[in-house]
């Protein structure tokens, strides 16, 4: 898989989607058509940080224009990129020539010499009218078709080198190569804010799983698990980026500043323990997970807590065969603690797309006024069992008012790929 980097600034959306596709189908001519061969073009409106697909696609595509070297987000893109070539060179010995620039825009561009010798540079118009005045001139075509065909060789030769996969945690701690500012980026915040309180609550994310060892017990497929809780990517094959990363960029996109994550043990006590009062709690929760007897307690501990829990959000992916098969057990083992128990919003995912929609769902339904009224919180000694048709309403309205919320200040967060969901199960 390729990235297609360009700077969304200028304005260039219409021809830059015109020359993605057709580097594209030159691959797909090439090589056939295979997810693997599939490219990724950067979202037109910014984002917090660098596109998810910079942090694990094989190659990328760089669109040089003097707006992209000024610009913050494509420097954050190109850095995190670099510093995973880097990472390769580290570990084999061998840089990789897996960065492809071309020459978009050739006014008032100066390439600094970082740049230059970093990855492969077409520069063959660098001197004329860039790629975009080919792309726009019908006299030439040819020479438009001969550069096309070789920025898809070269992707196709790229994507023979595997590159480090990188975390969007680890991403936050690479410094921009260049741009308009080099100051250092902020880590992920594990504990509460020190400096003195602002306008935006703080958000807590919950991760309710396991490590590789503990859920070899509990289920056969253990590859989505590390060695901790934070590496837990439930959604592999399709994607190698933590559910925490997914999570939190997206909470990030929805203005939140102030970020804290726990993982707890099962034994814990206070799980929520220093987080402050009106936080935006989520819980990440792995069904599988629910097969331990030791869940059960936690649950309950969550429950009895003086914070509200805004959501909870079960982790159920599609692509996992495993998990498939079980999904009605491992649905029906969840149900005995049901979220309405902790008085929050419960939803099921099963796609990184999915994900991300639900965690902006929530961020849209914490900005609320205070005359909307709150569903009721049911103690934590009542029995309550919701019936598959209350179950199937409750859902068709909170998607329903998702949809009445997307006209606030967030940027869109769905997947464009045909036949994706627009939110979990």
């Amino acid at each position: 898989m390729f990235y297609t980097s360009y700077a969304s600034s200028t304005g260039d959306r219409g021809p830059v989607e015109r020359f993605h596709i057709d580097v594209q189908n030159e691959i797909y001519a090439l090589a056939g058509r295979a997810p693997a061969q599939q490219g990724r073009l950067k979202h037109a409106e910014p984002i917090a940080g660098p596109d998810p697909a910079v942090l694990s696609c094989r190659s990328m595509l760089v669109l040089y224009s003097s707006d992209y070297l000024n610009d913050p987000q494509c420097a954050r893109e190109w850095s995190v990129f670099s510093e995973r070539l880097d990472r390769r060179t580290r570990q084999t010995g061998e840089r990789p020539d897996c960065l492809v620039g071309v020459i978009w825009r050739a006014g008032g561009l100066v390439l600094p010499r970082l740049v230059a010798r970093t990855g492969h540079v077409i520069d063959e118009e660098y001197e004329g009218p860039g790629v975009l005045g080919l792309l726009q001139a019908p006299d030439r075509r040819g020479r438009y078709r001969g550069l096309v065909r070789r920025v898809s060789e070269r992707l196709l030769k790229a994507a023979r080198t595997p590159l480090p996969a990188m975390t969007e945690a680890d991403s936050r701690q690479v410094a921009p190569r260049f741009g308009p500012s080099r100051t250092e980026p902020q880590p992920y915040a594990d504990a509460p804010a020190t400096g003195p309180p602002d306008s935006t609550r703080q958000v807590v994310l919950v991760l309710l799983t396991g490590t590789r060892e503990r859920m070899a017990g509990l289920r056969t497929s253990v590859e989505a698990y590390g060695d901790s809780a934070r590496d837990w990517c439930p959604f592999r094959p399709h994607s190698d980026e933590p559910a925490l990363s997914l999570a939190a960029r997206a909470a990030r996109a929805c203005g939140a500043e102030r970020l804290l994550v726990r993982a707890p043990d099962l034994d814990e006590a206070d799980v929520l323990a220093g987080v402050e009062d009106g936080a935006i709690v989520q819980v990440l929760v792995d069904p599988w997970l629910s097969r331990d007897a030791a869940f059960s307690v936690l649950w309950s501990r969550l429950a009895r807590s003086r914070i509200r829990i805004a959501a909870v959000i079960a982790l159920l992916p599609r692509l996992d065969a495993e998990s498939r098969h079980s999904a009605g057990r491992l649905r029906e083992s969840l149900s005995l603690t049901p979220a309405r128990l902790l008085g929050a919003s419960h939803h099921e995912v099963g796609t990184p797309e999915a994900l991300t929609l639900a965690v902006a769902a929530v961020m849209a339904d914490s900005r609320t006024g205070p005359d909307e009224a709150e569903a009721p919180r049911v103690p934590a000694g009542a029995v309550a069992v919701e019936s598959s048709s209350e179950r199937r309403i409750r859902r068709q309205r909170e998607r329903v008012g998702w949809l009445k919320r997307g006209a606030g200040p967030w940027p869109p967060l769905l997947g464009t790929t045909p036949g994706e969901p627009l939110g979990g199960r």
